[in-house]
């Protein structure tokens, strides 16, 4: 990870720069920080989180969402990356690999540094909706430059994808979900 380049790196990736996801995608070097972006962005969403149900003064609501909103966050990348690889080069003739793929993905999460913003009552979901467009975007484009795809498929390609990790998010979430309502049944949680 190079630090001096981190940042720029970022700001170049938010600008929805083509230039930049092509040199990321081809480039290894890369790896750390595309993945540092995916940490920073997961982690800063799920404070985003935390302060929003920790205003609402659902304190232990807020640290189990700061938990699975990192762990769903992360998961969800790396689900996200290998099922648009998939689609991409099976389904939509892209000529790109699971790396190449995962450094181009990691940098278009950077847009959702935004979600750090969504417990401002009213405009936090304005704030998510932007930073969610963004990345979508940002997606479409690190797919086009990392699976060499033309637009057409890369907004294929992210729509598809995108739409089985949802459903595979939303398994994982609802297991999550379930086994926090259990684990709150059997600390007695719902006896009165």
């Amino acid at each position: 990870m190079a630090t001096n380049r981190l940042i720029p790196g970022i700001l170049r990736a938010v600008k929805l720069d083509s230039s930049f996801y092509e040199e990321v995608e081809s480039d290894s070097s890369y790896d750390s920080d595309a993945l540092i972006v995916v940490v920073v962005a997961s982690l800063l969403g799920a404070f985003g989180a935390l302060l929003r149900l920790a205003f609402s003064g659902q304190f232990l609501g807020a640290i189990l969402a700061f938990i699975v909103a990192a762990v769903i966050t992360l998961v969800g990348f790396f689900i996200w990356v290998w099922v648009a690889t998939f689609v991409g080069t099976k389904l939509f003739g892209g000529t790109g690999q699971f790396g190449n793929v995962k450094r181009a993905l990691g940098f278009a999460y950077a847009p959702q540094f935004l979600n750090i913003l969504s417990f401002i009552p009213c405009l936090g979901g304005i704030i998510g909706l932007i930073a969610w467009a963004l990345s979508i975007v940002a997606a479409v484009i690190a797919l086009r430059q990392s699976l060499n795809q033309d637009t057409t498929k890369a907004v294929l390609t992210a729509l598809v994808s995108a739409i089985v990790v949802f459903i595979i998010t939303a398994i994982i979430s609802g297991i999550f979900a379930a086994i926090g309502i259990g684990g709150a049944a059997m600390m007695g949680a719902f006896n009165q």
